[in-house]
């Protein structure tokens, strides 16, 4: 949620840049805000349906990631021609409020050990009784531990798994030239 909040006000800025500068700062991050709900697809999709009912909601996802990918140069260059790119990105940002409000208001958490954790607190609440804990807690990694788990052991695997190099540099290819061919800034 916090992420999709910070991919929504990147909108203010690409509106109201001024600059290329501005632009290209708000881009990159406005990426690396809406990575966040790209990457937590897939676990999100585990906690919601089991296994067998998987797979046409993964297709379904993965069918729009891509049609967006493709038909967005194509109706953006259209509206960037009549409207102009800083109504294109503002019509952007407005679009997104809707869908934050029904993901404040409507989604619930979807990670088991969080449920438990609140369900614990709520118990120490009614009960008084401060023995009401969840696993999780107990065994919760350090600030320190987290980041290193996500970072130090993802490079380390990235430079000594050859499989997980070459696929990173697949993807990266992929993406490099899938980018290369559309048309983002007018």
């Amino acid at each position: 949620t916090a992420g999709f909040i910070g991919f929504c006000l990147c909108f203010i800025g690409l509106a109201l840049g001024r600059n290329m500068a501005t632009i290209l700062v708000m881009r990159t991050l406005q990426g690396g805000f809406g990575s966040i709900g790209t990457i937590l697809v897939g676990g999100t999709f585990d906690d919601m349906f089991i296994p067998d009912h998987r797979a046409v909601p993964m297709a379904l996802f993965s069918h729009i990631a891509i049609f967006g990918t493709m038909a967005a140069p194509i109706y953006a260059g259209f509206s960037d021609q009549g409207i102009g790119w800083r109504w294109s990105e503002a019509i952007q940002g407005l679009s997104n409020i809707p869908l934050l409000v029904v993901v404040l208001l409507c989604f619930k958490e979807t990670r088991g050990g969080v449920f438990l954790q609140n369900r614990a607190k709520m118990l120490r609440k009614e009960t008084g009784d401060e023995r009401w804990v969840a696993q999780e807690q107990l065994q919760a990694p350090g600030i320190k531990e987290a980041l290193y788990n996500s970072s130090v052991k993802a490079i380390a695997m990235l430079l000594s798994e050859p499989v997980v190099f070459f696929f990173g540099m697949w993807i990266a290819f992929t993406w490099f030239i899938t980018f290369l061919f559309l048309s983002v800034i007018t």
